[in-house]
């Protein structure tokens, strides 16, 4: 009761005062609830696309890596499988018992495993036609391996499914019972049922320990309710059922992973940009709702005066215009986190088509509660924050400041003298300041859509194609085996080349020149070694990967040979000799024909760095300029030594001509930080035994682009084991980053142009309504309905003026200052700062254009009646 001046609960009448409010400002709630679905729709199309988006990113990782499970666990027993389904950390755990490789697939690889329902449901094994195995004599598999069979994908096929296991060879003829259409390209898994597993006890013995077959051991992909510290959660597990995880070699050695796919790290920009979303339309929200209810209070504010004299208080007159905007909020909430998810949804497709490129090749719309719980949130608080300041106004206004209240801030009058009459520019002029902060409100609210989309064209105009695609190849088109652009399980082993069949029927085809062959060593060539005489080499200490020893140093990482210390497997490639012909030498024998001539008396090698994607140097990385023109490195063969050669020069590198344009892991996997040894394809098939082709390069004639684009996407559709990538590709690649900087950044501006102008002109029909009285007075002196027409234009005008001249300036400040900067920095290299104002210039324009008409509109129909009713009708 302490709200209430005399003692007696008026509540019921504040409630029906507030509904009375409600149905007579009907331009002012369309104007709210406008604002609100606005200022809803943006917080939910942008977290709903940014949810889905990282879902089906995840997704497509997950399918490539061929699991959504937090980690897996490998080469237990059955009663330590026992244990671990039965372990109050696990949530879901898989049962899977590897048989061994297909050896009747080529181009494909087919891993033959026993798996549960929950197994298959992680690893996207579960079949979309026919259904899993139950007999025997059946199996299920992906639509990619029945091709590499030669098996149709038919219910009820004949299979035959040969392997090798202990040495000794197995061919079984099984029945398709259902498949999937395949997940990657590169390999897939063939499930066979429990009861092929119990008839075929022999097949799954578990001798781990004695000879280190996976056969008959227990893996399983587990799904923890904790998600932190996967993978020290599973070494915890592994070590109280007397697993070792330290030693690769021991006899009870259990493997522990974490998914590094499912389980991410928050990236700290990423962090970043949705703070700076939020708080941009956080303000777009603020200064629409904000300026309608303050305009709103200003049009009541004697009806909240004469409110004041019969007794409200303060409480109550917030309550009042508080019960209001949650009427507002509860019309405008919904309809803007259904349009905004609705549009999210749409524009889904789109957004991941332009993100093809990074194998984005799943999408996932999220519909977590989650995204319509935190746009509703930051609505909801939007909306409380802008409706604050007007219900406080309207609490503290005075009977007699009501009374004479006309709109007009304290502000001191100068006193002028004229003898040419009042000029409506300058009549116009002053009326902006009547209320300087709305004022301020108005063109903030505007100018934001000028320096939102200047910014958003400045961006996309700076995307330097050239620079993108010389630091990426130097090739027309490269072809891989689709192994080497697996952004999980990269090119690694022999098995991963790509065939010198492919090549061979490239070079036959119209138009195709400067073929280049790139091979490079692969985990399988562990009997060559490389003495880089790098000195001054600090070991810190060593991690196990896959079987190979990496040596830890200072901010570097190198794997190297057993048993010794300065013999590494590094990164060694062979090239071709149209390699030579645009190699980018930083250092050394910059003479093409000499190089070459060097270069092929097998006595020379060629240091390379990658090229700093920013300032096209070399980034020699944590080792430095170790190497000098001259220096010598050794390489050896099962510990001997076989050869030395000469460092001839020091390369700077572009992607394809160690990785590709993609970027994988084969470096990190291979060789760690190793420098980039190059020599010629001859040089490097005496080294080693088993010459591993890693791409193929090659340029096209004028007039064959289309033609070996043709050839290229049926035989890659014919040969899902080959990729390849062209500079046509990578042009797409950096237009889809242009797309979705418009996309976003110019629906965000749209709307933030829309809310501008709802502003404009919810301000110029209060203004209107609230000088009916003043406008008549002039009218009755001599003013004409033309010249007030004409004043009102002006003041649109003044409006527009002030936002375009203010916003342009922050667009020219923002772009030569922001924009510089980040457009600076290495993560943003492909960019090459083009300043231009000509979108600001001719949204400029649009909103002069829309501030003269927009007056003339709103004056037609809120200035009705003669001047004669409008005298008469108290302000």
């Amino acid at each position: 009761m302490n709200d209430i001046l005399f003692g007696n609960n008026n509540m019921a009448v504040i409630k029906r005062l507030s509904k009375r409010y409600f149905k007579k400002n009907k331009v002012r709630n369309i104007a709210a609830i406008l604002a609100i679905f606005l200022t809803a729709f943006l917080f939910t199309s942008i977290t709903s696309l940014a949810f889905s988006m990282v879902s089906s990113l995840q997704l497509s990782m997950q399918m490539q890596k061929g699991s959504k499970a937090d980690g897996d666990i490998r080469y237990m027993t059955e009663a330590q499988y026992e244990q671990l389904i039965n372990s109050d950390f696990v949530e879901q755990a898989g049962c899977r018992r590897p048989l061994g490789f297909a050896t009747n697939s080529p181009g494909h690889s087919i891993e033959i495993d026993y798996a549960d329902a929950i197994q298959q449901e992680l690893t996207f094994c579960v079949p979309t036609h026919g259904e899993a195995p139950q007999a025997a004599n059946e199996i299920s598999t992906s639509d990619l391996a029945l091709e590499a069979l030669g098996v149709e994908a038919e219910i009820g096929a004949q299979v035959p499914v040969e392997f090798e296991l202990r040495g000794q060879s197995y061919h079984f003829d099984m029945v398709l019972s259902g498949w999937w259409e395949a997940a990657n390209d590169v390999s897939s898994l063939m499930i066979v049922s429990e009861s092929f597993v119990e008839e075929n006890p022999d097949l799954f013995r578990n001798t781990y320990a004695e000879d280190r077959e996976m056969a008959g051991t227990y893996l399983s992909d587990v799904v923890l309710k904790n998600k932190t510290d996967v993978k020290g959660q599973l070494q915890e597990f592994a070590r109280s059922v007397g697993g070792n995880t330290d030693d690769m070699n021991a006899s009870n050695y259990i493997l522990c992973a974490e998914n590094d796919v499912t389980v991410q790290s928050i990236d700290p920009l990423m962090a970043v940009a949705v703070v700076g979303f939020v708080l941009l339309f956080m303000a777009c929200g603020y200064l629409l709702i904000y300026n309608i209810f303050d305009i709103s209070v200003m049009q009541d504010v004697q009806q909240y005066g004469l409110l004041r004299t019969i007794g409200c208080s303060t409480r109550q007159i917030k309550k009042l215009v508080n019960r209001q905007a949650v009427w507002l909020t509860v019309i405008g909430l919904p309809i803007g986190l259904v349009a905004g998810f609705l549009v999210s949804w749409v524009l889904l497709p789109v957004v991941t088509e332009f993100l093809r490129y990074n194998a984005l090749n799943a999408t996932e719309v999220s519909v977590s509660p989650l995204i319509f719980v935190i746009a509703a949130l930051f609505t909801i608080l939007t909306v409380f924050i802008s409706t604050r300041k007007p219900a406080k106004k309207a609490a503290k206004v005075s009977p007699l400041e009501a009374i004479r209240y006309t709109g007009q801030g304290n502000i001191k009058k100068k006193a002028t003298k004229r003898t040419q009459g009042a000029k409506l520019p300058r009549m116009a002029l002053a009326n902006l300041g009547r209320s300087k902060r709305r004022t301020v409100f108005i063109v903030i609210s505007m100018l934001l859509c000028i320096v939102l989309l200047n910014s958003a064209f400045v961006i996309t105009q700076s995307l330097d194609e050239n620079k993108f695609i010389s630091r990426l190849t130097k090739t027309d088109y490269t072809v891989y085996n689709s192994t080497a652009v697996n952004q999980t399980d990269p090119f690694m082993y022999h098995e991963d080349g790509l065939s010198l069949a492919v090549p061979e029927l490239i070079n036959q085809q119209a138009g195709v020149e400067n073929g280049r062959y790139l091979y490079r060593n692969t985990l399988d060539d562990t009997d060559v070694t490389v003495d880089y005489g790098i000195e001054n080499f600090t070991m810190e200490g060593t991690d196990e990967w896959n079987g190979r020893t990496f040596v830890l140093g200072e901010m570097c990482r190198v794997a190297v040979a057993p048993d010794t210390e300065n013999q590494w497997y590094g990164n060694v490639f062979g090239v071709s000799d149209a390699f030579w012909d645009d190699i980018t030498i930083y250092d050394g024998e910059k003479n093409i024909d000499t190089l070459k001539q060097k270069m092929y008396t097998g006595e020379y090698v060629i240091i390379g760095y990658y090229m700093d994607f920013l300032t096209g140097e070399p980034d020699f990385g944590s080792f430095g300029e170790q190497y000098q023109i001259g220096d010598i490195l050794s390489f050896y063969k099962n510990g001997e030594l076989v050869k030395t050669c000469e460092v001839l020069a020091i390369a700077k590198l572009v992607s394809n001509e160690f990785e590709t344009s993609a970027g994988t892991l084969s470096v990190a996997r291979i060789g760690g930080d190793a420098p980039f040894i190059y020599m010629t394809d001859e040089m490097f098939g005496q080294l080693y035994d088993t010459p591993t082709l890693f791409s193929y390069g090659f340029d096209v004639a004028d007039g064959y682009d289309q033609q070996i684009d043709g050839f290229l996407n049926d035989f890659t559709s014919n040969n899902p084991s080959v990729s390849y990538t062209s500079t046509a590709l990578i042009k797409q690649q950096l237009a889809s980053v242009g797309n979705i900087v418009l996309l976003v950044g110019g629906m965000i501006g749209v709307i933030m142009a829309l809310a501008g102008l709802i502003n404009f002109t919810n301000m110029m029909i209060t203004n209107i309504i609230t000088r009916r009285h003043e406008f008549a007075t002039m009218q009755s002196i001599g003013m004409t309905n033309r010249q007030l027409r004409r004043m009102m234009i002006y003041e649109g005008l003044y409006y527009a003026g002030a936002a375009d001249i203010v916003g342009i300036i922050f667009a020219a400040m923002i772009g030569l200052t922001v924009l510089k900067s980040v457009l600076n920095s290495p993560s943003m290299w492909f960019f090459t700062l083009h300043f231009t104002l000509v979108p600001a210039l001719i949204i400029a324009l649009v909103y002069l254009l829309l501030a003269a008409v927009i007056p003339v509109i709103v004056l037609r129909f809120f200035n009705k009646g003669t001047v004669v009713e409008r005298l008469r009708t108290s302000e």
